[in-house]
């Protein structure tokens, strides 16, 4: 698209039905991405806006999940969504300001040089926020995912365009708005006819999605993986009690074993993303299911990732709910802490303290150290505290403990309350794998789709009372709640769900050796990050039962790093060679 000009105002690359464009007088726009917009539609919009920073209200009425870049002739607004699935980042190359959806864009544009004290960062199991927005390149700017970008002639600056709904619905009243933005959500993706892959786990998110989906246009192609593990057949045994409610899907199954194990081929990823992200380990099995979806003739993949994350509360809802409803909030925090078996004393000791979040993050910036890569504990605190692989080097404890005392003169927490700001929190840390696995999906000529990530989706969650969308005696109760007439009653018990670590240790342990070779000729040895005679005395095959969730982020900065270096010297021999 160019301005009325004609200089250039927007180039894409991305799937022909993902890109809807519109103008009207000196107003032009373009909606990228999986959305209900039509042309019309967006004409209208940009007409009755008259000015792009008036387009909140059209954005807001629109399902799916896209990107807006729109001009009014004086100003330019770039947006992504408030969920953080969709991106913006802005740098300053040769004296003029560029936007873009990716941030290695703008960083391969401007020649900028990696953050060495992000790269170290990186390398953590988790980043309280605002860590995880720290840039990976300096000279490239994110913008925050509730915010938009606004360019003129005055410069660049970023404008607030989302506020999330109060929790004020009961679980009847939100489960009828949660089911209808769901609908919309999947009609987005199926409206296009042709035929549609659907994830059928069994579970009570990609089931629910599946069972939306077949209810359009599209013909759906369900697929649900088993495996002789401990429970590896327990997601196809509860797909089928769901299949009676959907004759018109055409179900297969798929033995996960004859699909690439975790941890294999990362040697060989060639495909650059623009952060770290737990899509490096997926990616193997995420191509093999694309390719065989592709292969059946499917033009589109939805995945039920992001159901967790906003169907399942943490312990830390409890402080929140504990200050208006003390009661409830006891008895929920004294469940919560039998069922993972916590003392009491802490957890009575954590519900009564309120401490704001700048004073826990101070705190807990006063208080990092090595630890073990373990799954995060569930506590009533803001959230959990810095703990560094083993393998980090002085100057990179010294780098990330410099930083992050910085950081915490200024910090604000996502939400008023903890609740508020663990949900979004949550959520935004949820789309790092699925942006990644986008990106990564793209590159093979297809959208990979993840409905529970789409804004009115996740305002339809949150504007549901915490102490109803989730309890720690009901798994998921919002979804069974929106299904109830959709889905059979015997499928909708599922208290249960099923994970990958049995295989993600055997993956681990198979491809050991050349994983370590890998991290030794990375970068982060050379930019004194790295410290591979502590990585390698800490993770042996035979300690190898449980996952170190440490390595996970190790290898995925080291993949990340890899790729970009491979494809800046391919792309300096190009040039030498046109020289």
């Amino acid at each position: 698209m160019r301005y009325p000009s004609g200089r250039p105002m927007l180039i894409a690359r991305t799937h022909p039905a993902q890109i809807v464009t519109g103008e009207t007088g000196a107003l032009r726009g373009a909606v990228i991405g999986c959305s209900s917009a039509t042309e019309d539609e967006l004409r209208q919009g940009l007409d009755r806006a008259g000015d792009v920073r008036n387009l909140d209200a059209f954005v807001h009425r629109l399902a799916g999940s896209f990107h807006l870049v729109a001009t009014d002739g004086d100003r330019l607004r770039v947006q992504g969504s408030a969920s953080g699935l969709r991106r913006v980042f802005h740098a300053v190359v040769d004296g003029v300001t560029l936007a873009s959806d990716r941030a290695d864009v703008l960083a391969a544009l401007g020649d900028f040089e990696f953050n060495e004290v992000t790269l170290a960062l990186r390398l953590l199991q988790t980043l309280p926020h605002p860590l995880r927005e720290e840039p990976l390149w300096r000279g490239v700017t994110p913008v925050e995912p509730e915010r938009y970008l606004l360019l003129s002639d005055r410069g660049s600056r970023t404008v607030p365009w989302w506020r999330r709904p109060e929790p004020l619905l009961s679980l009847a009243e939100g489960a009828i708005a949660f089911r209808s933005a769901l609908e919309a959500a999947v009609s987005v993706r199926t409206r296009g006819g042709g035929r549609v892959y659907c994830d059928l786990s069994g579970g009570l998110d990609s089931t629910p999605l599946c069972c939306l989906a077949a209810q359009g246009p599209a013909e759906i192609l369900a697929g649900t993986g088993y495996n002789d593990d401990p429970g590896g057949r327990e997601d196809l045994l509860w797909a089928r009690r769901a299949l009676p409610c959907m004759p018109q899907v055409r179900h297969e199954t798929y033995s996960t074993d004859d699909m690439p194990q975790f941890f294999d081929g990362m040697v060989d990823f060639t495909v650059r993303l623009d952060e770290p992200t737990q899509a490096y380990l997926a990616s193997p099995r995420v191509e093999h299911i694309v390719r065989e979806a592709v292969g059946r003739g499917a033009r589109l993949c939805v995945n039920g990732l992001g159901g967790d994350h906003l169907l399942q509360g943490r312990p830390v809802w409890d402080h929140t709910i504990f200050r208006r409803y003390p009661w409830l909030g006891w008895r929920r925090a004294r469940t919560h802490g039998l069922l993972m078996g916590r003392p009491m004393r802490p957890v009575v000791r954590e519900l009564l303290i309120a401490e704001s979040y700048g004073r826990w993050f101070r705190r807990m910036a006063g208080d990092i150290r090595l630890g073990r890569g373990e799954r995060s504990p569930s506590t009533l605190e803001w959230d959990v505290p810095i703990r560094l692989p083993r393998w980090l080097t002085r100057h990179a404890i010294t780098l990330i403990s410099r930083r992050v005392a910085e950081i915490a003169e200024e910090v604000v927490p996502l939400g008023p309350d903890r609740a508020r700001h663990d949900e979004l929190n949550v959520v935004r840390g949820g789309t790092n794998l699925v942006r990644g696995a986008q990106q990564f999906a793209a590159d093979l000529g297809v959208p990979y789709e993840a409905p529970f990530f789409d804004d009115r989706v996740v305002e339809a969650a949150f504007a549901v009372r915490h102490e109803e969308r989730d309890t720690p005696m009901e798994f998921k109760p919002l979804m069974k709640t929106a299904m109830r007439d959709k889905l059979p009653a015997d499928f909708l018990s599922r208290t249960t769900k099923t994970n990958g670590t049995t295989q993600g240790v055997r993956g681990l342990r198979a491809h050991w050796s050349y994983l370590r070779a890998l991290c030794a000729q990375s970068p982060l040895v050379d930019l004194g990050i790295l410290d591979m005679t502590a990585l390698a005395d800490s993770l042996q095959p035979e300690q190898m039962r449980a996952e170190d969730y440490f390595l996970d982020s190790t290898l995925n900065t080291v993949v990340f790093l890899r790729t970009h270096n491979r494809q800046a010297r391919n792309e300096s021999e190009r040039r030498d060679a046109i020289t």
